[in-house]
Order: structure tokens, then C-alpha cells, then sequence
């Protein structure tokens, strides 16, 4: 290798490995392709914070499930903001009657810092098979939303992180 090509790399290589963690994007994409390459590759694992086990869902996610909450969330839930800030986002792992194969998906993601009164400020988006949507997935679906409004900015979960 010529030495500009060498001095080349070794700059490149100084410059990515520079970029801190928290300015790539660790957000669930909305895009339906996209989110699911996302969730089956599992790397929210490496940077959400995980319920402590496994545990059954009185909502209709399907059985038993475990929540895996984004870092901007977490934060949020500990300063005991009322509202969440654009970036939270949560995944629930679905394993129906299992313990240990994620069989499907629940997501959110906050869009924007007004959540709105119908949750328009909230992304949804599931699926139990891993490659259908249950329901048309966008901002403020109407089923999710209904049982969500009762929740802390549309969160219901009681884990606090």
C-alpha cells in the first residue's frame, strides 16, 4: 500500500472510530423493511435497557412478553418527566407461550416532543410473526392509542428503569 493510501486509512479509520456512540442512531426505523432487519438483527439489545425477565402480558401483545427501553426513555423516566422527549422508544419482545424465542415485535417511537391528544406524536408498529404488521403501523394508530392514552405519555409499562 502507497503511503498516502496508508495515511488515508489510518485518518478514515481515526474518524469513524471518533464519532461517538450516542450521534448514530439507535432509533427503530419506520420503515417496514428496514424495521424488521433492525429488530431481527437485535442490536436495541446492546444499547436498551432490558425488564429484568421475562413476564406475562395482560395486554394484547400475546402472552409473554419482555421490554427493552431506548436510552432517551430511560432518561426520561428517571428525571420523572411527564412527557417524554423526541427519540424515546421502547421494543417489546413477544414469545407467545415460550420464554426464550422472540417470535414477534411491539414497538413505539416517540416522533416528535408533543404526543398529541389522538398520539400522533407516536410511531406503533406489531407483528407476531415477525414479517406481518398485526395492524397498519404509522403515528397514532387507533388501537394502540386507545389503550395507551391511559398510560404516562402513552407508556404503560410499570417497569421503572
Amino acid at each position: 500500500m502507497s503511503p498516502i493510501l496508508r495515511f488515508a486509512s489510518t485518518v478514515a479509520a481515526l474518524v469513524l472510530t471518533s464519532v461517538p456512540a450516542s450521534a448514530q442512531s439507535i432509533l427503530p426505523p419506520t420503515k417496514g423493511g428496514a424495521l424488521l432487519r433492525w429488530l431481527a438483527d437485535g442490536s436495541y439489545r446492546a444499547t436498551y435497557t432490558p425488564e429484568p425477565a421475562v413476564r406475562f402480558s395482560t395486554a394484547p401483545h400475546g402472552g409473554n412478553v419482555r421490554a427493552w427501553l431506548s436510552p432517551i426513555l430511560v432518561e426520561d423516566l428517571r428525571a420523572g418527566r411527564p412527557t417524554f422527549r423526541k427519540g424515546a422508544a421502547m421494543v417489546k419482545e413477544i414469545y407467545f407461550t415460550g420464554q426464550t424465542e422472540v417470535l414477534g415485535w411491539s414497538v413505539m417511537r416517540k416522533m416528535r416532543n408533543n404526543s398529541g391528544r389522538r398520539g400522533q406524536g407516536w410511531y406503533f408498529y406489531e407483528t407476531f410473526d415477525g414479517r406481518t404488521p398485526v395492524v397498519r403501523p404509522g403515528r397514532g394508530v387507533p388501537i394502540c392509542v386507545s389503550c395507551h392514552r391511559d398510560g404516562q405519555d402513552f407508556y404503560l409499562l410499570g417497569f421503572q428503569p
